[in-house]
């Protein structure tokens, strides 16, 4: 899910954690500590793209991880609260947390006006309650064991790649055992509807101090809100698999495998994509439609020219192992081909081309056979923002 979310999802936990004891600095260490698996991004400037794109949403996301952290945060985080000079580690430490996770948030995915706009909420916030709580007469250290803090940590943890799991990018939740991605594709990777009710809730819980029973009161109300919106896309999940299916046998479309995943910002608009041998079928259905059916478009393979390299070379095995094999393949000029991940729909709600779809790579192609990444190439939401947000209103609502 996109940074805000998590960081509501970790504050909210760990209030629920350890609030009562702690009070506010429960939620920003939480939020905090929601962030930290995102941080993976920072190995982008030292890995090579293919290896960074693999990396992504790998060891940072797996409870293994999870644990390791919770038991060094929380060890760290006790000692610090218990030092004579406490204030001054408060602080240092504070300071060097929240400008890494704000700086992280802001860099996640590029400096977007989403992620700037969190990453400077996180800091700010953060440095206004160090000052508040560090410079009055009336600090006390925060009355909490360091198994209590290692629940907390845990659950602030724990609960990011958890929830990044229902997205359509998934995460290698069981590393090092497995390197399968996990993915259920029954919410956007940003849902408005999931995370506004959960802020506001947080928020107001915020206010409230820590011994009044309100704070519980809202802070739970977010947690079951969301949690109770999450049941309902994997509900709608199941009725749009049975409106994909009678679509696929009405065309008499026999497929190996399919999948079906909401459109970005909504759980109307979904999308749908099954593969034959030599093709995939891509449609869309929203609720909205007055016909409860998938048009579907066929999207032929086109591997035969590049059906060694797609057997053999590590970067284009490395590939169909992110995309799950839902690829195509293009031709752009005598040394560069484009690999077309087609899981994550389109932007236009368009599938006549495969430049439409919203994941687009470049790779070279090397006189001795190999293939290298050279970058993710421009998308459709690059071009036209308020065309692409246009379209998908227009297609969601079935004007389309």
């Amino acid at each position: 899910m996109d940074s805000l979310t998590q960081i509501i999802l970790g504050a909210a936990v760990a209030e629920a954690a350890l609030g009562k004891k702690v009070g506010n600095r429960a939620m920003v260490w939480g939020a905090i500590a929601g962030t930290i698996p995102d941080l993976d991004v920072i190995a982008n400037g030292f890995m090579s793209p293919v290896d960074a794109l693999a990396f992504h949403r790998g060891p940072t996301h797996s409870f293994l991880f999870s644990i390791i952290v919770a038991v060094l945060l929380s060890y760290s985080v006790h000692w610090m609260y218990n030092r004579l000079f406490h204030k001054w580690f408060g602080i240092i430490g504070w300071g060097i947390l929240s400008a890494a996770a704000g700086l992280g948030i802001i860099f996640s995915t590029g400096p977007t006006i989403g992620n700037t706009i969190s990453g400077i909420i996180i800091i700010a916030g953060s440095g206004f309650l160090v000052y508040k709580r560090y410079t009055r007469s009336s600090y006390t250290t925060p009355d909490a064991g360091v198994y209590q803090w290692m629940w907390m940590f845990f659950l602030a943890l724990i609960t990011h790649p958890i929830l990044d799991c229902f997205t359509t990018y998934g995460t290698q939740f069981l590393l090092p055992f497995s390197s399968e991605r996990i993915a259920f594709n029954n919410i956007a990777v940003a849902d408005p509807l999931y995370t506004v009710p959960f802020l506001l809730c947080l928020l107001t819980a915020m206010f409230y101090k820590k011994t009044n029973p309100m704070r519980a009161v809202w802070n739970n109300r977010g947690l079951i809100i969301s949690s109770l919106y999450m049941i309902f896309t994997i509900f709608n999940k199941t009725r749009v698999n049975t409106i994909f299916e009678n679509s696929l046998s009405k065309e008499q479309i026999t497929a190996s495998r399919y999948m079906t995943t909401p459109t970005i910002l909504n759980n109307v608009l979904w999308s749908g994509i099954a593969e034959t041998d030599s093709a995939y079928y891509y449609g869309m259905y929203s609720f909205f439609d007055k016909d409860k059916i998938f048009k579907l478009h066929r999207i032929d393979k086109n591997r035969l020219e590049f059906q060694s390299g797609l057997e053999n070379d590590p970067t284009l095995k490395t590939l169909r192992w992110f995309s799950d094999d839902y690829f195509v393949l293009k031709r752009k000029n005598t040394d560069t081909i484009e690999y077309f991940d087609l899981r994550f729909g389109t932007f236009r709600m368009k599938a006549s081309d495969p430049d439409e779809f919203v994941f687009k790579f470049n790779i070279s192609e090397e006189p001795t056979g190999t293939y290298n990444l050279i970058d993710q190439g421009a998308r459709p939401r690059d071009a036209n923002f308020s065309e692409a947000f246009s379209a998908l209103w227009d297609r969601m609502m079935g004007r389309i």
